[in-house]
């Protein structure tokens, strides 16, 4: 098993494919809670780690499919009580389609109907979680803050400083409100579920925030030249590649590109895509 440890916090990577950041995720424990659950085609793995401790408390960040794979496992096998944002429950609860890359790397997820994340969560001992909004990457993504240590665990909210796709159902605008305001409240360290424990985390979302705003100013210059987003795309991120040819253009750097001019005022997404149970 890939295992994490930092300060008490425990955590464990998992997935098909452990060469890559973005095909892993991280599931991380504090106490008896847990904060994700890792993609169902890794259940195995998760269920061995989870045999060292109780669960109480089983949250997830988001409703996508390498986050809450297991949760209905994990109840199942712990006992615990499951946790999501409100916007998560009826994906969870129901199911939502997936593309075919995406039930082959992560697998496809048991339904379950958890409950609403309270305001505040215990973590064992003297240890709370906050949960804080945090939409953009998907409509429910969420946050939790560890106020009394300065930790973020911040789901997908990070995984890289500079970024050259974006998912389709990405709503970059509110990405980037949604770094702004986390910003703001006071933490250092930050548990990302891809990326592992960042001892400066604050520094590397400032830093990510600043690519992105950036960025966003370069595509407005081509804008203004006349450059089509196509050639805004190639100029400033290269040509389309292999990930986005096996996403079947889900994952895309035109899809960057794309974010920024609708930060900029030029929606061209069709209404409802940034719905966490749409599939296009």
């Amino acid at each position: 098993m890939d295992l994490i440890e930092h300060q008490g916090v425990e955590g464990l990577r998992v997935g098909r494919f452990p060469g890559r950041i973005n095909t892993t995720c991280i599931l991380y424990r504090l106490g008896e809670t847990v904060i994700d659950t890792g993609p169902a085609n890794q259940w195995s793995t998760v269920k061995r780690f989870l045999r060292e401790r109780s669960a109480e408390r089983i949250l997830v960040t988001h409703h996508h499919e390498d986050h809450g794979g297991n949760l209905a496992r994990v109840v199942r096998a712990t006992g615990g009580t499951s946790y999501s944002p409100r916007a998560s429950r009826r994906p969870l609860a129901e199911g939502f389609p997936l593309h075919l890359y995406r039930r082959i790397v992560w697998g496809r997820p048991e339904t379950v109907e958890p409950t609403t994340i309270p305001p505040r969560i215990p973590a064992g001992g003297s240890s709370s979680l906050t949960p804080i909004a945090a939409p953009g990457h998907s409509a429910d993504m969420t946050c939790y803050l560890e106020p009394d240590r300065g930790w973020l665990f911040s789901g997908d909210l990070y995984v890289s400083s500079r970024i050259r796709y974006l998912r389709r159902d990405e709503d970059l605008p509110r990405q980037l409100e949604t770094l702004r305001s986390v910003l703001e409240l006071d933490f250092e360290t930050v548990f990302c579920s891809h990326r592992g424990v960042l001892s400066e985390g604050r520094e590397a979302l400032a830093r990510k925030l600043d690519f992105l705003e950036s960025l966003v100013e370069r595509v407005q210059n081509l804008r203004r030249r006349g450059m089509s987003p196509g050639a805004i795309t190639r100029e400033l991120l290269g040509r389309e590649d292999l990930m986005s040819w096996i996403t079947a253009f889900h994952y895309s750097k035109r899809n960057l590109v794309e974010g920024c001019l609708a930060v900029l005022g030029e929606e061209s997404r069709p209404p409802g895509e940034g719905d966490p149970s749409r599939v296009d």
